[in-house]
């Protein structure tokens, strides 16, 4: 079983033999994991039910029986957050742990059922936070605006010491502090067993230099997933001198974790990014809002279909739990049937495959009142 971390992937977008896709909103108190159990056991049986229309039982269980550990796997529930998506297919099993609620379902379909992951990262992706002082330094997942501290191994070059060791050049360095932070909105006075500033400055830099290369190897890379800083702007500075880090990310958070909590970190972060939300969704209406009429299009199905096909479709707007009945086959053509949002399920396939965005908005934030529009390229 493979957690996702970034979307969209080509696991995602590809068609399978079949893929059972299970949406579960959870319980908000981590610590009573039954009721989410209970839940995906629920989930499990009508997954089953649907699937068992298309194939005979043994089948059936031979899919299913790749995620029945987790009924009872109390450990994995304790972790989860407030939502949760998983597809189940032939070869292997991915899931979600998403930070906004969605609703709870099934469906059995050759193409993953995605669109429960769209309002979890039209705005922003899953990072890592580096709370980074000038002799330690802390690790946080982050999943829109909450943070999950990550449990860096015993060998981790958190502090400034165990990452040089016998290599310090400035001896033992401690610094103070005034009013809980670092001094002088981060230069610090340096104390040791030598007070050369020159020799401090060097051992600054191989631990910048050191933090860099854990995270970006241990981390960044095998994720992929961006680096967002909280730091004071003078160790935001240096750090982004030395760093080789090619998924540091611009966005930055200009504070002094040094004597802050895990809910101050927390309060800080959610800030800046509903920040970054409040202003990407503005810029999305005023686009919308600004494009000439010949280059959008609203609840035409045909016209949705094809331009989907042809690539043409830029942005895809979507009212939350809207819902078209009937498919759309290869050829851009929609058919209006019996299938509840398969059709928009296609869809966003279809607009995700030719590098499109897809936002799904609440009723209140959506820029037009069809439920559905598009932005056209062309």
């Amino acid at each position: 079983m493979q957690e996702l971390l970034t979307f969209p992937t080509d696991e995602l977008l590809k068609e399978y033999e079949v893929v059972v896709s299970i949406s579960q909103r959870n319980e908000s108190n981590p610590i009573e994991t039954d009721a989410n159990q209970i839940q995906f056991s629920n989930l499990l049986k009508e997954a089953k039910e649907k699937l068992c229309e298309l194939y005979d039982e043994k089948y059936c269980n031979t899919l299913l029986e790749k995620v029945q550990t987790l009924v009872d796997h109390t450990d994995f529930w304790r972790t989860m957050t407030e939502s949760a998506v998983f597809y189940i297919t032939p070869e292997e099993v991915y899931y979600y742990r998403l930070s906004v609620p969605i609703h709870t379902g099934t469906v059995v379909s050759k193409r993953p059922y995605i669109l429960p992951l769209i309002s979890n990262f039209q705005y922003v992706s899953y990072y890592h936070l580096l709370a980074l002082n000038h002799d330690k330094f802390s690790l946080y997942n982050g999943r829109k605006n909450k943070l999950q501290q990550v449990d860096l191994p015993e060998d981790a070059p958190d502090t400034l010491t165990k990452a040089l060791g016998d290599e310090l050049t400035g001896g033992q360095i401690n610094v103070a502090s005034y009013n809980g932070g670092e001094v002088g909105g981060g230069q610090g006075v340096f104390h040791g067993h030598n007070e050369k500033s020159g020799e401090v400055e060097i051992d600054q830099e191989n631990y910048f230099r050191e933090v860099d290369r854990y995270v970006y190897e241990n981390f960044s890379k095998p994720s992929q997933l961006p680096l967002v800083l909280f730091a004071l702007p003078k160790n935001i500075a240096d750090f982004e001198r030395f760093s080789k880090n090619d998924y540091l990310d611009e966005t930055r958070i200009e504070a002094s974790p040094a004597q802050l909590s895990f809910n101050e970190i927390q309060e800080q972060t959610q800030e800046v990014v509903d920040e970054i939300i409040n202003r990407r969704y503005k810029a999305l209406v005023e686009r919308f809002n600004e494009t000439k009429p010949e280059f959008r299009l609203e609840a035409q199905y045909d016209d949705l279909a094809m331009a989907s096909i042809q690539g043409k479709i830029d942005v895809l707007l979507l009212e939350d739990d809207y819902q078209v009945f009937g498919t759309m086959d290869e050829n851009g053509q929609y058919h209006h049937g019996p299938e509840n949002n398969v059709y928009v399920n296609q869809l966003v396939h279809k607009v995700l495959e030719t590098n499109g965005n897809v936002y799904v908005l609440e009723k209140a934030s959506m820029p037009s009142d069809t439920g559905i529009a598009a932005i056209l390229r062309f």
